[in-house]
């Protein structure tokens, strides 16, 4: 994130640049902590990149199926989890998701 910072030239309190970090860090934790069957170790790919002023990320992971991707709705306050993916779906402009034979697929875009 320190390159995406440098090459826009944008600071730390850029408040478009700190909602995709917020936004990647919670879909890329999901990822991580859900993309990965237990007991194997997939490797989960993962891209980084900045067309124009929009800053794009993609994870591929070979986890289970992710249900009710957008729509999830945000839980109850008294909740101790589950916020990652309404949160992320409101500071990104795009949050894409799709199964697509045994992978997940994952988009994040966000316009700078």
């Amino acid at each position: 994130m320190r390159q995406l910072r440098e090459s826009t030239g944008r600071g730390k309190d850029d408040r478009n640049l700190m909602h995709f970090e917020i936004a990647l860090a919670e879909i890329g934790a999901n990822v991580l902590t859900h993309g990965r069957p237990s007991g194997t170790d997939p490797p989960v790919d993962y891209r980084l990149w900045l067309d124009d002023d929009t800053v794009h990320a993609s994870f591929v992971d070979g986890g289970p199926a992710v249900g009710e991707v957008l729509s999830r709705a945000m839980p109850d306050p008294s909740s101790e989890e589950g916020r990652g993916l309404p949160m992320a779906r409101w500071l990104l402009d795009e949050l894409l998701y799709k199964r697509e034979g045994e992978v997940n697929k994952w988009r994040l875009v966000k316009q700078l």
